[in-house]
């Protein structure tokens, strides 16, 4: 037996709920880096803001795709995922790598 709300299971229910909380989670970041880089002005916060920034991204399409085609769930979804998290790592390991 499987729960469904609005033709949504469960798991993709809880999927896009936890997406959203990332969500505010990488709002608030970004709202911080950008209030610190206002004030002290170092390349290190921008690296932030495009690392939280690239995570946004990530979230903002996962809850997309898991809305407009949730047996997209282990498909292409992943792939693309992958991808922007993979340059948001980048982001972050060159700013650390450099300050």
């Amino acid at each position: 037996m499987t729960i469904e709300l609005l033709g949504y299971r469960a798991a993709e229910i809880g999927a896009i709920c936890v997406e959203f909380l990332n969500m505010g989670l990488l709002f608030g970041l970004i709202y911080l880096y950008i209030k610190s880089y206002r004030q002290i002005k170092i390349g290190f916060t921008i690296g932030l803001m495009l690392f939280a920034s690239f995570l946004l991204l990530r979230s903002i399409f996962a809850v997309a795709l898991l809305i407009l085609d949730s047996d997209m769930i282990s498909g292409n979804h992943e792939f693309l995922s992958s991808i922007i998290e993979f340059i948001a790592l980048a982001i972050l390991l060159k700013v650390t790598w450099d300050y």
